[in-house]
C-alpha cells in the first residue's frame, strides 16, 4: 500500500522548498504536483494517522522556509490517495489550510540607482532541523512560536527570551556575535513598553517614558529571525561534531 499526499501553496514556495530540502528527499515533483516522500507514511494504515503525519510534516517545512528560505508562504497538505496492488485508487477529501503570506525582504541595498536583493544562505539540512525539533524542548518551543505572527512583540520576545535563556544569558547571546548589545538592548527596551510596542508590548503598564534606543516592528522580526537561524544551525553544527566523536 502506498499514501500519496500532495502539497497546496504558491508555486514560488513549493518549488523552493523542493530545492532547499532535495538531498533529503523529502518532496518530490511527480507528474507536475509536489509530494511528501510515501516512505513517510510506509507504517500507516489509515487515512487519520496519513493526515496527522503530513500536517506534522508541512508545520516543520513552514518553520524551516519561515527561518531558512526567502520565498516562506505557507504551504499545506493537498490531496491525499492510497494505491494499492490490485485495486482502484482511492482518493480522500482535499484537507484545505489557509495559505498566508508572510513575506520578508532578506537583504536590500540601494545604490547607484539599482536596488540588489542578496539571496540567503541556505539553511540545514531539513532533516537535521526535523531531528532537532523532535529532540530539544527548548528548539520545540520555538518552533512553535514562530508559527504564531512576527508582527506581534511579545511573540518575539519569547523567542528571543527562550534563546538567551538556552545560551546562558542576554550578555552570552550578544558574545556569540549574532547581534550587538545596542540592538539586543533596543530590541527588549521596545517590545516591553506599550509606548512603543503598541497591544502586543510584554507590559501593559505605562510607567516608563519612550527609551533612548528603540527599533520598528520590521527591525525587531528580521533581528530574531536572523538570531533563531545561527542558533539554530549553531546547535545542528554541535550535534554533527558530538556525532563524529
Amino acid at each position: 500500500m502506498t499514501w500519496i499526499v500532495e502539497l497546496n501553496g504558491a508555486e514560488e514556495s513549493l518549488r523552493e522548498l523542493e530545492e532547499g530540502c532535495r538531498g533529503d528527499g523529502i518532496i518530490a515533483l511527480v507528474d507536475a504536483k509536489y509530494r511528501l516522500d510515501p516512505l513517510l507514511f510506509a507504517a500507516s494504515d489509515d487515512y487519520e494517522t496519513v493526515k496527522t503525519t503530513a500536517q506534522r510534516e508541512v508545520d516543520c517545512l513552514n518553520g524551516y522556509a519561515r527561518l531558512f528560505l526567502s520565498e516562506n508562504r505557507k504551504v499545506a497538505v493537498g490531496n491525499i490517495s492510497r494505491q494499492e496492488p490490485g485495486k482502484p485508487k482511492v482518493h480522500f477529501v482535499a484537507i484545505t489550510d489557509s495559505v498566508g503570506i508572510s513575506a520578508r525582504i532578506v537583504g536590500f541595498r540601494l545604490g547607484d540607482e539599482e536596488g540588489v536583493i542578496h539571496a540567503p544562505d541556505r539553511g540545514p539540512a531539513f532533516r537535521a532541523w526535523r531531528e532537532l525539533v523532535q529532540k530539544d524542548q527548548v528548539v520545540a518551543d520555538v518552533f512553535g512560536y514562530l508559527q504564531g505572527p512576527l508582527n506581534d512583540w511579545t511573540n518575539l520576545a519569547r523567542i528571543m527570551e527562550a534563546i538567551e535563556h538556552n545560551l546562558g544569558s542576554e550578555d552570552k547571546l550578544i558574545a556569540t556575535g549574532w547581534a550587538d548589545r545596542q540592538s539586543v538592548k533596543a530590541f527588549h527596551a521596545s517590545a516591553n513598553n506599550p509606548l512603543i510596542a503598541g497591544a502586543t508590548a510584554r507590559h501593559g503598564a505605562r510607567r516608563f517614558g519612550i527609551p533612548k534606543e528603540t527599533m520598528e516592528i520590521h527591525q525587531a522580526r528580521q533581528l530574531v529571525l536572523d538570531v533563531a537561524r545561527r542558533w539554530i544551525d549553531a546547535k545542528i553544527g554541535a550535534t554533527n561534531v558530538s556525532a563524529m566523536r
